[in-house]
């Protein structure tokens, strides 16, 4: 577990991201104590700050947030976003991320299931189209929040593949 030792009082963190919710610090519990232990903060420690300086505990599980946040993000190499009349893919690289776009001009929504399904039905009202963006290896997880948080969902890379062979023989 990577160690945030920055003695934690009077220093203002910013959250990169977000900050986790009551239930995903639950999930996090073990891994939570760990990193206050690791930063000098044992239980009776956490106990007192957390009743006696609210923002200061809100700064530790702001730092807590970040770490976590960054490991799952690590990990992430598809995002998929669907709207009415859209579907986005994104593939993530260290470096870049290349999406691959459908804009669809029926009159029906695309469907919350069977997507390759109803791509396959209606491809003659669609264009597909790719583009890729750049970043510092740095900002390669503030890219993935923003999508995060535009309503897109970490995927397996199934409609990514599907699409780009569907964009290979255009």
């Amino acid at each position: 577990m990577e160690v945030f030792f920055c003695g934690f009082f009077g220093i203002k963190t910013m959250v990169k991201y977000r900050y986790l919710t009551d239930e995903e610090l639950k999930e996090f519990e073990e891994e939570f104590k760990h990193f206050l232990i690791a930063n000098g903060l044992h239980s009776e420690d956490w106990e007192r700050l957390n009743n006696e300086d609210a923002d200061k505990a809100i700064e530790v599980v702001g730092l807590f947030s970040n770490l976590i946040l960054d490991k799952v993000y690590d990990n992430v190499k598809f995002v998929v976003h669907v709207g009415k009349k859209e579907l986005k893919a994104f593939k993530f690289y260290d470096d870049r991320a290349i999406l691959i776009g459908v804009d669809y001009k029926g009159e029906y929504d695309f469907p919350g299931e069977n997507i390759f399904k109803f791509i396959a039905d209606n491809a003659s009202d669609m264009l597909i189209y790719s583009t890729s963006k750049f970043f510092s290896k740095e900002k390669r997880n503030q890219e993935v929040h923003f999508l995060v948080k535009l309503g897109g969902n970490m995927s397996d890379g199934k409609v990514f593949d599907f699409l780009s062979k569907i964009k290979e023989k255009q």
